[in-house]
């Protein structure tokens, strides 16, 4: 049995994924943290969205990450309405 975490949403990605970028998203456009980062394991959402990209050369700063993200495509089909 999955969890709602382990979900697979219509993006591709998990439930849990999507919360993480657009926590990440909502910090890097605000400033505004949704929840303390610590209830994801790690002491900043962008590492725990950098834990699961699993890309070397991605910024470890929350505006950069969310930049080269941005032109990577990880927010094309995120939040979209079908």
């Amino acid at each position: 049995m999955s969890t709602i975490a382990e979900t697979i949403m219509p993006s591709g990605f998990t439930f849990q994924q999507e919360l993480l970028l657009l926590a990440l998203k909502r910090q890097a456009i605000s400033g505004m943290l949704m929840t303390n980062p610590r209830v994801t394991g790690f002491s900043s959402f962008t590492k725990a969205v950098l834990h699961f990209i699993n890309d070397k050369k991605a910024p470890k700063t929350c505006k950069n990450l969310y930049k080269y993200l941005v032109e990577k495509g990880y927010y094309n089909e995120i939040g979209n309405k079908r």
